[in-house]
């Protein structure tokens, strides 16, 4: 999943804070985990870029905001699977906090 094939559905300021904090939250996490396989790096990205879309749809624009909730996402889901997430919705509890 690309973050930029969702461009077209967002105002270009929503559009750019979300592409914000999907690279602000991906250096996060590289400086957190730097020995992930290649494998475990498309499935973060890929996770993040969900998470971020996700929350922005409930209209979440604030950068650090969106960084936040895609860390703690993505967090839970490593701790749970070792770094082998799986995609599905936010559920309503995270994007409420």
């Amino acid at each position: 999943m690309r973050l930029r094939n969702y461009s077209s559905y967002f105002r270009p300021e929503e559009f750019e804070a979300m592409m914000a904090a999907h690279d602000a939250a991906w250096r996060h996490l590289r400086t957190q985990r730097t020995t992930l396989s290649g494998d475990q790096v498309q499935v973060l990205k890929k996770n993040l870029a969900q998470i971020i879309l996700a929350s922005a749809c409930t209209g979440k624009r604030d950068v650090e905001r969106l960084k936040e909730i895609a860390l703690r996402g993505v967090s839970g889901r490593m701790l749970h699977r070792l770094g082998m997430l799986v995609p599905e919705l936010l559920s309503a509890a995270l994007l409420a906090t």
